[in-house]
């Protein structure tokens, strides 16, 4: 119980000073050896930022800044990569007239971030229908991108690299079996634009953020980050949900409690403005409730997640709405991994034949 308090404790002082506001003391009472876990959680950035407005200039926030300054030039310099691979994938699948959209966090941080730099993303992450998986496919490894699939998620996404940028090409919002059914094409209807690039709705990005982390990441697991937290608490602020059709979506797709373990997380670390209605339609029966509250507090899918099996198991199957979606999702995978395969092979056949 300690441990977990004492984690939990440390994840708040992460957030602190972006909750407090930019130069205020909160910010500069952040120590130097919180410098490191928040260029792990990809705060770093975000607190430089931050520091930019304490006055008037203390020697602790000079050290600060100081310390965080090669972070805030990594996370300028990834940007302005990542965003040329974005120009030209976008470039390449318009032109192979595959509709397509970014989202997740490139997306997200050029959406909520004034200065989107400030807000690193690990790769680049593209949304498009499955009938186009193949000519997305061979549109961007035929502009040499190189192409890397797995096993383990070829049956939803794969990887292809531009130079030290990667690019997350998802064809899958969700491992198959996860919802009740691909909702994809539903969220790619809601393309606009935003400057140059095509990405998500609003409402389509917040559903992404509310449903997509609860299974990939085990919502707060060994790989989830704060940053996903400041976007969601960004997006809630900023925006005007059309919650009618968000949870009409979600629910029909079995993933409601997915959405309600996310949003506790979310309330446990942050005061984000939540609408009561949208909490209660999302919440599960009392004990279902108790058992992943319990699971999210203690932090348990980051300190149990090297057990191999044990998260997915007693966690992430919990987050199905039925034991008919958990048997499907169980099947499905079951599934996946005897087509991997074959369908690795056929991509990898694919990615050469337009090298």
């Amino acid at each position: 119980m300690k441990r977990s308090m004492d984690t939990l404790l440390h994840l708040k002082s992460l957030l602190a000073p972006l909750k407090a506001g930019r130069g205020s003391l909160a910010v500069e009472a952040a120590t130097l050896g919180l410098v490191g876990p928040s260029d792990a959680q990809g705060l770093a950035p975000l607190w430089f930022d931050q520091l930019s407005g304490v006055e008037p200039a203390t020697a602790n926030a000079a050290r600060l800044r100081h310390a965080l300054w090669p972070l805030r030039q990594a996370a300028a310099a990834n940007y302005l990569l990542q965003r040329r691979t974005a120009q030209r994938v976008c470039q390449c699948l318009t032109q192979a007239q595959v509709p397509f959209a970014l989202f997740k966090g490139f997306a997200t941080r050029e959406r909520l971030y004034p200065d989107p730099s400030v807000r690193p993303a690990v790769d680049l992450d593209v949304l498009v229908a499955p009938a186009f998986r193949d000519a997305a496919i061979g549109a961007l490894t035929a502009r040499k991108l190189r192409f890397h699939g797995e096993n383990a998620t070829i049956s939803h996404e794969a990887v292809l690299r531009d130079g030290h940028v990667s690019v997350d090409l998802h064809w899958g919002l969700l491992r198959p079996g996860r919802s009740r059914f691909e909702l994809a094409p539903m969220l790619l209807d809601t393309i606009r634009l935003n400057g140059e690039f095509p990405v998500l709705s609003d409402d389509a990005n917040l559903l992404v953020m509310l449903v997509h982390p609860a299974f990939t990441k085990h919502v707060n697991g060994r790989t989830a980050r704060l940053i996903r937290v400041v976007d969601l608490d960004r997006m809630l602020r900023t925006t005007a949900p059309d919650w009618d059709w968000i949870l009409s979506l979600i629910d029909a797709a079995g993933l409601r409690t997915a959405a309600w373990a996310v949003l506790h997380w979310q309330r446990t670390l942050m005061d984000t403005p939540l609408d009561p209605f949208v909490v209660s339609y999302l919440e599960p029966g009392p004990r279902k409730r108790r058992y992943l509250a319990y699971w999210l507090e203690h932090q348990l899918p980051a300190r149990l997640g090297s057990i191999p099996g044990l998260v997915q198991g007693a966690f992430t199957l919990a987050l199905h709405e039925r034991p008919a979606d958990a048997g499907r999702a169980i099947a499905r995978l079951v599934r996946a991994r005897w087509e991997s395969g074959s369908r690795l092979k056929h991509l990898q056949r694919l990615s050469r034949t337009l090298d």
